[in-house]
């Protein structure tokens, strides 16, 4: 029986940097990962063609640019590791397959601007609410990076704030609540629809308002781009930083169980029955509805509610692309200039709003509606001299309506041939000869791929409000440890701070440092 201070199971972004933090506080840690890369949902590899490398899940880690991991580097990733973030002044361009463009840039302004071109009263309205965030964002922001406190708390604490009451409010709605009592114009209303759509949630669902608040906060922040040499470029350097204090990390080795002795976690069973035991505490990347199964002897109750939580209502079918040359798009060479974009059909918005209750039901959208990113624009590294790749995502159900999930496997090449179809309305050259190869993943295929990924769903769970801060994933585990498990702390996009490339790992390793007795200001800036 081997033993180590930490065992994590998972080395995906969130455990790795949980890992990293331990690590250098001197605690002795062993990370086991099932697959044979570290990485978990950002990872890169040449899915493809020789040379043409691709970010498989995770693009462009918005969030984590705003995470003291980067502004004050704290695991010394950028100084000492290698870990180099490529930026960008526009965030995100939606273009309409009539060339018309909507961009929205870090600068609030220029913002502005874009939105004025299509209605003045729209400019105004949008100025309103990013002026609202500005107030409330350093609050938000702080919170994400350590535990989060209970859900009462924070509702004390916005009501004490101005404006405090309105967000509480907004948080409650839907965000097509707030876009329709903000907004007037049809175009700009459906990107703030598809903005929404792209964190996973229906925009009429009740309890997204949060989703199109925090995006409209987030947006005016800071220049933000996807990691140079890919998004697995962050989980690399978040190795060397382990490796380099000390600690181990194994790939290949599935863990069967955690092994809960006299409500005592301090150990863990492999598939080949090797006992992995931790001096002091076991961190998991166990997605909640996975808790019954891995750990025994917890309260039904805990288990039964962790079970009952909510995936995302939107899914995605994705396409990689190796290219011989750089889009070449019908609305102009701008959107190659910003970190994510959307594509949006004309349509009547009766049809539009249909098309989101469209992926309820397990139905396939009526009308087209896609996102995508361009590696190469910011790393032309990602590709032999002179190529490109690129990546496009379009919303689907998981469970589709006559097969449920199982019939993705018969028909995502088909879906993929339909999807890149309509995308030759938007570009000159993504048909063809042009396209040299591509690799297609459907919703299926990601929850295939790791059990964090439960119905598909890239974000761990729904981004809903009561899936949200001291609430996610419920509230009797939100605080990271394991009530009925002492030792046994969880670690993954379904916990807060969320899904994405944001550093989660951090909050869970204060927690563990606390618990500890360890001086957290021994690796802390902030």
């Amino acid at each position: 029986m081997t033993q180590f201070d930490v065992v994590i199971v998972g080395a995906g972004h969130n455990t790795l940097s949980c890992a990293a933090y331990l690590a250098r506080a001197g605690i002795g840690v062993l990370v086991l990962e099932q697959h044979d890369r570290p990485g978990g949902g950002g990872i890169t590899r040449e899915a493809t063609l020789p040379g043409f490398r691709h970010n498989i899940h995770a693009q462009v880690p918005g969030i984590l640019h705003g995470s003291p991991i980067l502004t004050h580097d704290e695991l010394e990733l950028k100084s000492k590791y290698g870990l180099k973030m490529a930026s960008g002044e526009l965030t995100c361009l939606t273009m309409f397959d009539d060339g018309d463009t909507l961009s929205f840039f870090v600068d609030l302004d220029r913002t502005c601007a874009s939105i004025a071109a299509m209605s003045e009263k729209d400019a105004a309205a949008y100025r309103r609410l990013a002026l609202r965030m500005r107030a409330i964002m350093p609050l938000m922001g702080m919170g994400m990076g350590r535990p989060p406190g209970s859900f009462g708390a924070f509702i004390s604490l916005m009501e004490q704030m101005p404006l405090g009451a309105d967000f509480i409010v907004s948080m409650m709605k839907s965000s097509y609540d707030l876009i329709v009592e903000n907004f007037e114009h049809p175009k700009v209303i459906m990107h703030m629809m598809k903005w929404v759509g792209d964190a996973g949630v229906v925009p009429e669902s009740k309890g997204t308002g949060n989703s199109l608040m925090f995006l409209i906060g987030a947006t005016h922040l800071a220049e933000v781009g996807p990691a140079i040499g890919g998004t697995q470029a962050i989980a690399d350097a978040l190795i060397r930083c382990i490796e380099d204090h000390g600690s181990e990390i194994r790939t290949g080795v599935r863990v069967r169980r955690i092994v809960n002795s006299g409500g005592s976690a301090r150990a863990v069973e492999t598939d080949d029955g090797e006992i992995i035991a931790a001096r002091k505490a076991v961190v998991a990347g166990i997605p909640p509805h996975r808790l019954g199964e891995m750990v025994e002897g917890l309260d039904p109750a805990l288990t039964q509610a962790a079970e009952r939580t909510h995936s995302s209502d939107i899914a995605d079918l994705t396409i990689h692309l190796a290219l011989g040359d750089k889009v070449e798009w019908h609305g102009g060479a701008a959107i190659n200039q910003c970190q994510h974009f959307y594509l949006i059909d004309r349509a009547e918005m009766h049809d539009y709003r249909k098309s989101f209750d469209d992926l309820r039901y397990g139905m396939l959208p009526r009308l087209f509606s896609g996102a995508g990113v361009i590696p190469t624009n910011f790393d032309p590294g990602m590709a032999p001299d002179g190529k490109h790749v690129a990546f496009f995502y379009f919303g689907v159900p998981y469970a589709l309506k006559d097969t449920g999930p199982e019939g993705w496997d018969a028909i995502k090449e088909e879906m993929a041939d339909r999807y890149m179809t309509s995308l030759s309305r938007f570009a000159a050259n993504l048909e063809g000869a042009n396209v040299l190869a591509r690799y297609v993943e459907s919703p299926l295929d990601m929850a295939r791929y790791s059990p964090s990924f439960r119905n598909g769903d890239v974000f761990g769970m729904g981004n809903y409000v009561y899936q949200s801060l001291g609430m996610r994933p419920t509230p009797q585990l939100s605080g990271y440890r394991v009530p009925g498990a002492d030792g046994l702390y969880l670690s993954g996009p379904f916990m807060h701070p969320g899904g994405g490339i944001n550093g989660g790992g951090r909050a869970v390793a204060i927690r563990v440092m606390e618990d500890l007795g360890v001086d957290t200001m021994k690796v802390l800036k902030v």
